[in-house]
């Protein structure tokens, strides 16, 4: 699941959900219920947070 995967990707790296937030404009709370399965993102934010953290969208494609 993506959410699962980003969620451990930011665990790993020590990225807050504020400093998701402050870099990529989408509220904490839509990152919260995101990273817990409770919400998906949508495809604009995917792509804007693979941006910004540099994250391999073909890594996420594969899950």
């Amino acid at each position: 699941m993506i959410s699962n995967y980003l969620k451990e990707y930011f665990k790993e790296k020590k990225i807050s959900q504020y400093e998701i937030e402050r870099k990529t404009g989408i509220s904490r709370s839509k990152i919260n219920l995101t990273l817990n399965g409770k919400r998906k993102l949508t495809a604009e934010e995917l792509i804007k947070i693979a941006i910004v953290f540099n994250i391999d969208l073909n890594k996420i494609k594969e899950i």
